[in-house]
């Protein structure tokens, strides 16, 4: 038996309607649900990306402003141990002219005390030449001739001791 068009044509649409409400329960729903959750990933892992695009350039701008810091200290160290170099540079040259001035005042006063020390030998020794030679003119009591000969005599004695 055949069935008449207008029934088949109420099977077939109630068919689809029942395989329609099927796909959509077994077959829509669950690709529809899979899709929207992949969106939303995607999604956040969009928000994620340009939240951690965002604290990557705010690391480097703490990083830069780190780096600008040291650089600061570090040339601030610098110049403060040029300073400090200088300082010492200049103490020690200060120092070193004092000692130097030192050293010859005291090489001045050396050379004044045996100079005087010198004078002072060569005064004894004059004094003793002479009271020498006028012993021996007294002791000899001779004319002016003889006492100049004989201090003559003397003196070239007195030359080669």
């Amino acid at each position: 038996m055949l069935m008449p068009e207008k029934y088949t044509f109420i099977f077939v649409a109630l068919n689809l309607l029942i395989l329609f409400f099927f796909m959509k329960k077994f077959l829509f729903k669950p690709v529809t649900e899979f899709m929207e959750n992949r969106k939303n990933s995607i999604e956040q892992a969009l928000k994620d990306a340009d939240q951690a695009k965002l604290e990557a350039a705010e690391s480097r701008k703490n990083y830069e402003e780190q780096i600008k810091k040291i650089r600061e200290e570090s040339d601030k160290l610098l110049n403060e141990a040029r300073i400090k170099a200088t300082r010492e540079y200049d103490e020690i040259i200060v120092n070193a002219k004092k000692d130097a001035l030192v050293i010859v005042e005291k090489g001045r006063q050396d050379v004044e005390r045996e100079r005087a020390e010198m004078l002072r030998q060569v005064r004894q020794q004059i004094a003793a030449l002479a009271i020498t030679a006028a012993t021996k003119v007294v002791q000899a009591n001779m004319d002016t001739e003889s006492n100049k000969s004989m201090v003559d005599k003397f003196i070239d004695e007195a030359g080669a001791a």
